[in-house]
This record gives C-alpha cells, structure tokens and sequence, in this order.
C-alpha cells in the first residue's frame, strides 16, 4: 500500500471535535439503529423489491433478529417505478406494483413489532407529481414551479430550492413520512444534487430536511461530497456515510477498497474502515453518528471476517444493518446474536481510532469507554500476515501505571483473567479481538481530560 497517497485530511485534528454537530435525542446517544436494510435483492438483481420477499424478510427479522435488538426495517432504492402518489405528489407506496401501500406496512410491521424506515429523498418528484402538475401543499405553487432545470433521472425531476415553494415541498414530504408514522429517513444522493445545484441550494436542503426532521425521525445522510471535512453535514444530520456502498461486499469492502486513498467529493475513502478512521473525530456522543453501510455477512470469506465486519460496526458506534435476507444468511445469523457485542450500541457506545493516520498501526486499534467506565477496545488485523497487537493501559487508556485490570473477551463471552498494564495478542489476517478492559476508576476519563470517545490519539 502506497500511503504517500494518503492527503492531510486523513491527518485530522482533534480540535475539530468543536464542530457544531447536530443536536437530537439520536446523535445524544452516539450510536445508529440496528435494522434490517433491504439492499442485497435490489443490488443483486438490479430491479425492486417484491411486496412477496419483502413481507418474508420482515417475518423471518422479527422472528430471529427482535429479540437481540433489530427492531427496524428499511426499504432501499430502485424506486423509480413508485409513481403512486397523493393529491400533493407524495409517495404512498414503494412501488406503484405492491399491492399495499405503506401504511398497511407500517401496520403490519409494527404487528410485528417493528418500525418503519424510508428510503428516499425529500428533493426528489416524482414524474406522476410532475406530469400532473399537483398542487404544493400549503403554497400558490404547482410542482412544474418548482421543478429543477436537470432530473435525478428519467422517473424522477429535482427541485430547485432556489424556487419559491421549494421549502414548504420539502418539508411537507418529511411530515408526510413521519406522519405515516416511519421511525426513520434515509436521504441519498444528496452529492449529485449539490453537484448540479451549487452548495448554497444543497445547504437548503440539509437545513430543511433537518428542521422537519426534529426529533420525530432519524435524519440518514447518504453521498455527501463533505467538503470541509463535513462542517456542514454535521450539523443537519444524525447519521453520515462515510465510504463508498458495499455493492458486492467481501472484505474488499470492508477494508481493502481504494485503501488509504482520500479524493475530494463523494466517496471521500472507498472502505468502511477508511471511512470511519476518516470522520471519528466528529463522531461519537454528541456529535454525527458514522455510518458504515450495511453488512452482507454471506459475501464474507471467513468466519473472522464476519466477525471483524460485524465488530467494526459495533465499535464504531455505527448503525448495525442487516442486509443478508432469510435466503441467503445460511448459517451466519449468530454474528448477528452476540448480545455482547450487541450491547455495546445499545449503550450508545462509539470508540476512537488510537491515530487519525490511515498508515499507522494504531489507527486499527479503537477505544473508547462504556457509561460504567470500563473501557471497551477493538483491535483488528486489516492485513494479510498475521499480527501482534497490544494495548497500554497507562499509556493509551490513562490508567495508574502497574495497573492490574481483568479483560473479558466479548466474542468468546469470557473472561481472560488480569493483565498487568498491557494486553496483547496475536491475530490472523483479517481477524479481531474486543475486548472489556475493567477500569479502576468508574467515571469518563475521557471526558475528565475534555476528549470525546475516550483514548490518546496521535496523529
């Protein structure tokens, strides 16, 4: 790996954690949903999703992926083909083929005992809305007032914010999702639309989007180009992505892919572990939730990798997104049912790389501490040669030095027994270890030294 290519944006500094992030009940607890994401069929055979399989993924979630905390289900793209709309040109189904519309599912879903989540954005209209000409609901406005002078493609036109009547569609779309009563709003391709529009419509459309938002529905941003290193993006969203699509999957995705290679614009790192090297300084507890896309487990190679995938997900704080379906997990559904690893983003848990610096070692070493105060550490073995890696308690987490602390292995749901001020191990390419490290003094060290997420970073 060539790191000369690596840029200084991969050398963050931690005083940008004073960005003004965004402030919601979402981003306060640090740590994205755990879900299920419809993606793999759509991806895989390039068309929408059947009303059919959808309804037998959502069963077959609620039945084994509930109890361990997946209490969502997200529909994804391909949705040129929902053309159903309302009087104000809003979307009622997924697609105009389904049957049901998606108050019936969010009905059903939450029989279930699930919530709803949305893929879509509030820009976009429908060529149903446009064709018609509806009315924007609460303006003088018809949709062809509004439209932009380029489309999102030939099923879809953009709105041009700089319009009169741009605000009240945009944000009369969020209320009709929360409205129906869906938990979550998941808003992609925002980069083609600054691209086409110029920032200053873009900044528009984030800040309305967010403020219709509010509290009553997660915020999901998908390919920003995060100029600036986001300074924008984290104030408007709860959620951010911060690589390329998992697409086919594999480790390629998860670590290897444009490895530390930074380009300006969207994708900003083509892997997931890139990615969140790239942006923790901005995440964590009070500030954006990184959002890694959404795991496949059944394109990994290797247990380890299910594992490390699943881990880098957990450690990271982001959202834990299931997109294997009920006929393609085989016999990988208990990746997905450690309520060890699991509890960590239920606690809200989100750890920081030991270097912002792609190149180092150390960036593959995360901690940070759980609300008890112990300490929770990732180390992951992103290469193709085994590995010894270690953690010093003194040194990296700030405990007494001679300190003794039992360590419990997270996977194994083991204890280890005490180490003495260092923890180390050796692990094969592309394997993990998480670790709970028993800290001495049950209080936030890392908020007691003023940085967020926990250990000492170098650069």
């Amino acid at each position: 790996m060539n790191y000369k290519t690596l840029t200084a944006a991969c050398l963050v500094a931690v005083a940008s954690l004073t960005l003004n992030a965004r402030d919601s009940k979402y981003t306060r607890h640090g740590a994205g949903p755990m879900y299920w994401m419809a993606y793999e069929e759509c991806f895989v055979t390039d068309k929408a999703l059947s009303e059919a399989r959808y309804k037998m993924n959502v069963d077959w979630v609620a039945e084994n992926f509930l109890p361990y905390g997946f209490d969502m289900v997200c529909t994804d793209g391909w949705i040129e083909q929902g053309q159903t709309v309302n009087r104000y040109g809003y979307i009622t189904k997924y697609n105009s083929d389904w049957k049901n519309d998606w108050k019936y599912w969010i009905d059903y879903n939450k029989s279930k005992g699930l919530k709803s989540g949305i893929y879509y954005n509030p820009f976009w209209m429908t060529r149903a809305a446009y064709d018609r000409n509806l009315p924007v609901k609460g303006t003088q406005k018809n949709a062809q007032d509004i439209a932009g002078s380029t489309k999102f493609n030939d099923f879809i036109h953009w709105v041009d914010a700089d319009k009169e009547g741009a605000e009240e569609w945009v944000k009369g779309y969020v209320r009709h999702f929360i409205d129906l009563g869906f938990d979550f709003l998941r808003v992609d391709f925002v980069n083609w639309y600054e691209n086409a529009y110029g920032r200053e419509c873009y900044l528009k459309m984030l800040r309305w989007i967010s403020e219709a938002c509010g509290e009553e529905i997660k915020f999901s941003l998908v390919m920003p180009n995060c100029f600036d290193h986001a300074s924008e993006e984290v104030k408007y969203c709860d959620i951010m992505r911060v690589s390329e699509d998992v697409f086919g999957g594999g480790f390629d995705f998860v670590s290897g892919r444009r490895r530390g290679v930074y380009q300006e614009g969207w994708a900003n790192w083509g892997n997931a572990f890139d990615g969140f090297i790239g942006f923790a300084d901005v995440a964590g507890r009070g500030g954006m939730i990184m959002d890694g896309d959404f795991i496949r487990l059944n394109t990994a190679e290797t247990d380890n990798e299910r594992q490390f995938w699943v881990s880098l997900m957990a450690i990271t704080g982001s959202p834990i997104a299931i997109a294997d379906q009920y006929d393609t997990i085989g016999a990988n559904a208990h990746f997905y049912q450690n309520e060890e690893i699991l509890a960590l983003n239920k606690a809200g848990f989100a750890a920081r790389p030991l270097s912002f610096n792609c190149g180092q070692t150390r960036s593959s070493i995360w901690a940070g501490q759980l609300p008890d105060g112990d300490w929770v550490v990732g180390l992951f073995n992103r290469e193709e040669s085994e590995q010894t890696m270690s953690i010093n308690f003194a040194k990296d987490l700030g405990f007494p030095a001679g300190t003794r602390a039992v360590v419990r292995d997270l996977w194994r749901k083991a204890d280890l027994g005490e180490s003495e001020n260092l923890y180390r191990v050796s692990l094969q390419p592309h394997s993990c270890m998480v670790v709970k490290i028993k800290s001495p003094v049950k209080r936030y060290q890392c908020e007691a030294a003023g940085v967020r997420g926990g250990a000492k970073v170098v650069m």
